[in-house]
């Protein structure tokens, strides 16, 4: 394999199977000692709903969550879809009303009316 195969090869890792349970202490653990580092607490809760849209986009295999700010200044998550190639679903193909194939805009989601902390326990 040459060099070059590899590193595109190496860029290219995303896939559907990212990620893992990794219990209650772990997550308690890694929690607090974000709290301890940076005396910054809280979770954003996000449905079900729009999760299950954002992943049931064509060549979706997981969610992106980047840290943004919303019309006052608050901090808030943000989820996007991510294709197999690593990039945000920001447009995607689909059947309009007239039967013809169109651009639309892909999922991106926030507004959640739950803030503060959640105790996991």
């Amino acid at each position: 394999m040459l060099k070059k195969e590899v590193l595109i090869d190496a860029k290219n890792e995303l896939h559907a199977g990212i990620g893992e349970h990794i219990g209650y202490e772990l997550g308690a653990k890694m929690i607090k000692d974000y709290y301890d580092k940076f005396q910054e607490a809280g979770s954003q809760f996000v449905g079900r709903n729009i999760i299950e849209k954002i992943l049931a986009q064509p060549d979706c295999i997981g969610i992106s969550i980047y840290r943004g700010l919303d019309e006052k200044q608050r901090m808030k998550y943000v989820f996007a879809g991510v294709d197999s190639t690593g990039k945000p679903i920001l447009e995607i193909t689909a059947v309009g009303p007239d039967g013809n194939l169109q651009k639309i805009e892909g999922l991106v989601g926030d507004r959640n009316k739950v803030e503060g902390w959640i105790d996991l326990k």
